[in-house]
């Protein structure tokens, strides 16, 4: 056994408690020594080698740890080293001859994460051999299983052009009707969204509840802006005085389950330049365009890799103005661009990345309640 003393001078360090790291050493037997080192001490670098170095190829050595500010020391073998902690976290190169073979760069682990976009590059590199690639059919209603056959299960968007027919919605809904009959009940809108572009991430801090009729003069008379907007996370229909609202509205039978859930139901109200910002829902999503037109951008998940985000769902992105110096990836972006008109139902698979923006004034319904499997994970 070589018994190595390590000087105190080298070991603790002189400098301000700003630049220390507090060292936690555990040793076999339940025995534990802390210690404050700079990030570069000798010793330090000695107790990490000696920690991960394998026990058939460690040369036995005797640790000497100052401790009571330099008046005693403690002593212990190398192999006694179970674990070492450090406050705040530091990070030292390992010898290449003491970390273990399986780590060594001649056998370079596997990237999940380049896998991963491996495989998304490789999917959407096939779904572009489709003549109908990046066109959203605009078709009348099919059937329950021809729509679970041909869209859901294939995560596919479409858009169904006559399944609110025969809604009294669409005669009635307008700003105007939206104050005269429920302008007195109070509703939740977001405000100041200019002030911050992550308003959605933290939507909470932007949301304040105001007069339904106060809200409809603000849209009417305030011009195009994204400074105001009534949108899901508003939670309107739990009002009881929005009720009525529904009785204007009919569900799709072959698609959505016959109860009108006010908690899988959503108003989304506001004036044109309005944005909802570009997410992805981690759910099946239909949006039913009443009044007004917006318009929306799609992209596949296939391509979730090349958008950056700041919250689980968002992303820092804004399709309208991509910074392509900042985000270079951008330019292989393909781009889904279309309008919805009133009359019009978006089906938005789960998944698929989007960014909306009213073109006018503008108010829709989204449906969460579909009939088929809609619950995943995330």
């Amino acid at each position: 056994m070589i018994a190595e003393k390590i000087k105190v001078d080298s070991a603790i360090a002189t400098a301000d408690d700003s630049q220390l790291v507090q060292v936690m050493l555990m040793l076999d037997g339940g025995h534990q020594c802390e210690i404050a080192l700079m990030p570069d001490a000798p010793l330090l670098g000695e107790l990490f080698q000696a920690l991960t170095t394998e026990p058939e190829k460690s040369e036995s050595k005797l640790f000497q740890i100052p401790i009571e500010e330099g008046n005693g020391a403690l002593y212990f073998p190398s192999t006694s080293l179970v674990a070492i902690a450090t406050d705040p976290a530091v990070s030292l190169t390992i010898p290449e001859e003491s970390k273990p073979i399986e780590t060594r760069e001649e056998i370079e682990p596997d990237d999940p994460v380049q896998q991963l976009e491996w495989q998304l590059n490789t999917y959407h590199k096939l779904e572009k051999l489709s003549p109908n690639y990046g066109k959203i059919e605009r078709i009348p209603h099919v059937s329950g299983p021809e729509f679970l056959e041909r869209f859901y299960i294939r995560n596919k968007p479409v858009i169904f052009t006559d399944l609110m027919d025969n809604w009294k919605a669409r005669s009635l809904w307008n700003p105007q009707y939206f104050k005269e009959k429920y302008g007195h009940v109070t509703v939740g809108a977001q405000f100041n969204r200019e002030s911050n572009q992550q308003y959605e991430w933290y939507r909470n801090k932007h949301q304040q509840m105001v007069l339904f009729g106060e809200f409809v003069d603000k849209v009417l008379q305030g011009g195009d802006t994204n400074d105001y907007y009534m949108g899901a996370y508003n939670a309107n229909f739990s009002r009881e005085g929005l009720h009525g609202l529904l009785d204007d509205i009919e569900l799709f039978p072959e698609y959505l389950t016959d109860s009108k859930d006010v908690n899988k139901i959503a108003l989304w109200f506001g004036p044109g330049g309005a944005i909802t910002p570009l997410h992805f829902d981690p759910l099946n999503t239909f949006l039913c365009q009443v009044y007004g037109r917006k318009r929306v951008r799609l992209i596949p998940p296939s391509q979730k890799h090349l958008l950056g985000a700041y919250g689980r769902f968002f992303s820092n992105i804004d399709l309208e103005n991509p910074n392509f110096e900042r985000y270079p990836q951008l330019k292989d972006l393909d781009i889904m661009e279309l309008i919805i008109e009133p009359g019009d139902v978006l089906f938005l698979p789960v998944g698929w990345w989007h960014q909306v923006r009213s073109l006018e004034v503008s108010i829709s319904l989204s449906f969460l309640n579909l009939a088929f499997e809609n619950t995943f994970d995330f």
